[in-house]
């Protein structure tokens, strides 16, 4: 189990000492743990940070946020793991951080041009670092780079990511939109839990969402692609067959 002291815990949380320690006053973070004089935190309080962080960003206030995080009926930050809900609700996990030469080392040589185009495609950002660039996911490159290594060209496939994620991003929205319009219809719009019944419910709303919206978006996709590749085999039939009678007629 990791462990840190109150400053290693305000940096890695992206937070302050002050912060952390008005946080325990309102209850919102556990007593640390007491070597002698020093406190020492654990991974749950970076949790529950990185959760008040969500949720004060989403404009939350401290009253909602302590709802969240010490309703004892709903026990969210043990037994659903808040920030698991709120934090990371969809994505992987954070890229691999490389630099130019890693990113040729998989791609190809790559001009300023290239490299701008990944960038705009969301395929890479950059950071805080200049020369270094933090990859979407944990896979993205590696599988560009093996359709570049099969002979693929990056800037078609740089720019059929980009479209497909444009695609993604309009499917997520409408999915979530219905979430949305659920809560209004069920609970009126501005709602905000205030009982245990509430929290539990919301969560529960969260969670439901999440793993059905995973679910059916790999189902649909692997159906729809096994549908664009039977439709892509039939016009290369077509093709094939048109492309025979072409030769065959040439003297």
């Amino acid at each position: 189990m990791t462990e840190y002291r109150i400053d290693d815990l305000a940096r890695v949380s992206g937070t302050t000492t002050r912060n952390i320690r008005g946080y325990q006053e309102r209850g919102l973070l556990p007593q640390p743990l007491r070597r002698g004089r020093v406190a020492i935190y654990t991974e749950k309080h970076l949790r529950n940070l990185l959760a008040i962080n969500k949720l004060l960003s989403n404009g939350f206030n401290l009253g909602h946020i302590a709802t969240f995080l010490t309703n004892p009926g709903a026990r969210i930050g043990d037994a659903l793991d808040l920030t698991e809900i709120l934090d990371e609700p969809w994505a992987s996990g954070k890229g691999p951080v490389l630099d130019r030469g890693d990113l040729e080392a998989r791609l190809g040589p790559l001009d300023d041009a290239a490299l701008a185009s990944l960038i705009e495609a969301g395929v890479v950002a950059e950071t805080d670092e200049p020369g270094r660039y933090e990859a979407a996911d944990r896979h993205i490159v590696g599988n560009l780079a093996r359709l570049v290594g099969r002979g693929m060209d990056l800037a078609a496939l740089v720019d059929v990511h980009k479209r497909f994620a444009a695609t993604m991003a309009e499917a997520a929205e409408i999915y979530m939109t219905a979430a949305h319009d659920e809560v209004d219809r069920r609970r009126g719009p501005g709602w905000l839990p205030s009982t245990d019944e509430d929290v539990a419910w919301a969560v529960d709303l969260l969670g439901a969402m999440r793993r059905a919206g995973t679910e059916n978006a790999h189902a649909a996709l692997d159906r729809a692609l096994d549908a664009a590749l039977d439709q892509e085999l039939r016009a290369h039939k077509v093709a094939a067959g048109n492309r025979a009678e072409g030769d065959g007629e040439a003297p």
